[in-house]
């Protein structure tokens, strides 16, 4: 049974299933090796998988902080943001200095745009554990959105001393340098995190914009391009995977200007799809970060424009339940 932890922290998910199976076939109301094995499906993605053994394991025991936390993690990676800060919130409450748990509320206020409780939880985590490199990663991220490019340099920094094969914070790290105008390092950031098979498309992209910086518009159409094949079959298999649907509409409206319609499209497709709210901002943002290198781009401005409008929308809706 401890095997399969060792081959979990090891990133050897199916050895662990292996061993979990085993421990719980043994023993199927043991809510340690439940917890684990529904903490091993969460990093296979197998979310709901992960729910069934965490549900159970909590079940079995309702105070406890590890099996709590992974469950909102889990939560989380599905955009069930309440579902995740009431299993995070126990978690905490239960364990106050479980920082962990911490982090993971910290990304959770992130993404509902409570910046202030997501700093608070993120800087608590890192007084805890200054080594965290996921929640350096993570508060670097956080700044490079506020455009506080250099303290996210300092955080991603560290976070890749920490760990150097950690591709999401190379990437991170990478679109942070475009900002800078470094397209070098922007460039060579992004190219080590493709190698390493992270966000492939999205780090094409960013890619592509280094280099169309650079006046290299051959290498940049040709990661645009390969952006675009590599999120379509997605698009076609689940056109309501909004987040890869709005990256792919980027790609297109990046690419070529004739493809601006296309892009148009499936923005208004998921608008008129009560797309999050987070997207919404996610993309607002994006169109801002691509408006800053490419200020004439008219598509762009234009696709901003409607999300903004959207937005607005959406916000005096809020106002007007809370009335």
């Amino acid at each position: 049974m401890y095997r399969g932890r060792v081959h979990s922290l090891l990133n050897h998910y199916e050895e662990a299933l292996k061993d979990f199976d085993f421990a719980i076939e043994l023993n199927p109301n043991d809510p340690w090796a439940l917890a684990n094995r529904g903490a091993t499906y969460r990093q296979l993605e197998r979310y709901e998988e992960a729910l069934e053994d965490l549900d159970r394991a909590i079940e079995l025991n309702p105070n406890y902080p590890w099996a709590l936390a992974n469950r909102g993690a889990t939560y989380r990676q599905l955009d069930r943001y309440e579902e995740a800060l009431k299993d995070l919130d126990r978690a905490i409450q239960l364990n106050p200095d479980y920082s962990w748990a911490l982090s993971n509320r910290g990304v959770v206020f992130h993404q509902m745009r409570f910046s202030k409780k997501a700093f608070q939880d993120l800087d608590r985590a890192l007084e805890l554990n200054p080594d965290s490199a996921w929640t350096l990663g993570h508060r670097g991220l956080m700044y490079r959105e506020m455009r506080h490019y250099e303290k996210a340099l300092n955080d991603l920094d560290r976070a890749l001393e920490l760990n150097p094969d950690a591709a999401w914070t190379l990437a991170v790290r990478g679109t942070t340098y475009l900002m800078l105008r470094r397209y070098n390092e922007a460039i060579v950031d992004c190219t080590r995190a493709l190698n390493l098979k992270s966000e492939q498309h999205w780090c094409l992209s960013q890619r592509a914009l280094a280099y169309r910086s650079l006046n290299q518009e051959d290498r940049a159409q040709a990661d645009l391009k390969l952006a675009i094949e590599l999120a379509e079959p997605q698009y076609k298999k689940d056109p309501c995977d909004w987040l890869n649907t709005l990256r792919l509409a980027f790609y297109c409206l990046a690419y070529q200007d004739k493809y601006a319609p296309v892009a148009e499209k499936l923005c208004r497709d998921a608008l008129s799809n009560d797309v999050s709210l987070y997207l919404i901002h996610e993309t607002i943002y994006v169109l801002d970060e691509f408006l800053v290198l490419f200020p004439e781009h008219t598509g762009a401005s234009s696709i901003r424009l409607l999300f903004q409008s959207h937005l607005s929308i959406y916000e005096q809706r809020s106002v007007n339940r809370a009335c």
